[in-house]
């Protein structure tokens, strides 16, 4: 019968404890970014076929300046 240990990294160099670091702090970003009201509109947006947005009246620029216009100016 064979037996295996399950692999585990040590991180005990600067560049694994960086790596690590770095990570996290993506990790953490894009957790924000994805939990944002905007980052929801924007999608929708994206998620917009161009005849849709046709029929609206209105371009994918347009929609993305109106949800971002209070924060730059576009």
């Amino acid at each position: 019968m064979a037996q295996s240990a399950p692999a585990t990294a040590t991180h005990t160099s600067f560049g694994g404890i960086l790596d690590r670091m770095t990570e996290g702090l993506t990790r953490g970003l894009t957790f924000l970014v994805e939990n944002n009201p905007r980052y929801g509109q924007i999608s929708a947006i994206n998620g917009m076929s161009d005849a849709e947005l046709s029929k609206r009246g209105t371009t994918r620029a347009d929609l993305v300046r109106k949800v971002f216009s209070d924060r730059y100016y576009l």
